[in-house]
């Protein structure tokens, strides 16, 4: 394993954001969608995902600056490696100093003197020591993984009545699946899906954490469990009234329109807005869009002319 912070090319003072950064630089420039065919770019890809995956989980760096590459070993327990080294006299952090004035350890055979990776090496990757005993018995523990994080966007018609969308993951190694994801029905904008077991690989696996865009509609909108639409009607149709049908999320339904109905009047059609599992349907509140004919027609503004008569809409000054 490199040294994670050289592969990122960040000290070891750098911050969490630096460290964020650099490792989005690098895996832009190395990803191998832009370097199909270029074995050293995916390699390289590879590298700096591993080592992102060390400093960028504050606990496992910690662990990479007491104990170095041993902390990755499968079963790693840093509170029984301190407790170890203190107990055998070991000084100088990382095995790279000495042994506090003389070595306790030496490998199996007694022919040289163990380094601090080596010790840990024999306590945490299988090894014995002192005649074959194991001194923390059968250590089968391991890490889980990391969680990883995207989002997913639907339209809000397939908000509102469940959708499954295909999703391609790809892993910190550079590997890559496709998932069915399930959007249950009644979503809304920037909820949050979790697909458990589906994340980083480990023991247990990390979780897949998907956040739910939702795209605007020209025509309909949402608030809360219940959905505001438009719906463009004739001068007629307004005027004298009388069933229309209207198009909902559940199914077209027939509204009856009453004669003189105005531009911008609102009608609700209850239990046609947004349904949730365990929650009371919402409602579709219909505004009527009334649309004047278009073509030039004397005779029909004659005759709105004098249906108005001396009418005079503006008659309240609100100022």
């Amino acid at each position: 394993m490199n040294d994670p912070y050289r592969t990122l090319g960040v000290p070891k003072s750098a911050d969490e954001k630096d460290i964020k950064k650099a490792f989005r630089k690098l895996t832009q420039e190395h990803h191998p969608d832009k370097n199909p065919g270029d074995a050293a770019a995916e390699s390289k890809f590879k590298d700096v995902s591993q080592a992102y995956e060390i400093l960028g989980d504050s606990e496992r760096r910690a662990h990479w600056d007491e104990f170095g590459e041993i902390s990755l070993s499968q079963g790693f327990d840093p509170a029984r490696a301190r407790a170890y080294t203190r107990a055998r006299g070991f000084s100088g952090g990382r095995g790279r100093g000495g042994f506090g004035g003389g070595s306790p350890f030496s490998d199996l055979s007694g022919a040289r003197e163990a380094s601090f990776d080596d010790l840990l090496s024999k306590l945490f990757g299988g090894g014995t020591v002192s005649g074959g005993a194991d001194i923390f018995g059968n250590v089968n523990e391991r890490r889980k993984g990391r969680d990883l994080e995207g989002s997913i966007s639907v339209s809000l018609p397939d908000s509102i009545a469940g959708v499954t969308v295909p999703v391609r993951v790809t892993s910190t190694d550079g590997s890559a699946r496709t998932l069915d994801v399930k959007v249950p029905m009644g979503m809304s904008d920037q909820a949050k899906l979790r697909l458990r077991g589906q994340g980083g690989a480990g023991a247990p696996a990390g979780d897949l954490l998907l956040t739910v865009q939702v795209k605007a509609h020209p025509q309909v909108s949402r608030d809360g469990s219940h959905l505001k639409a438009t719906l463009p009607v004739t001068a007629y149709e307004a005027y004298v009234g009388g069933p229309i049908e209207v198009p909902t999320p559940w199914g077209p339904v027939t509204l009856k329109l009453p004669p003189r109905s105005q531009n911008r009047q609102t009608f609700r059609l209850r239990g046609k807005g947004v349904h949730q599992r365990g929650k009371p349907e919402g409602d579709l509140l219909i505004t009527l869009d009334v649309r004047l004919p278009t073509q030039e027609d004397e005779a029909f503004e004659q005759h709105l002319k004098r249906l108005q008569g001396d009418d005079n809409p503006r008659t309240d000054d609100p100022w």
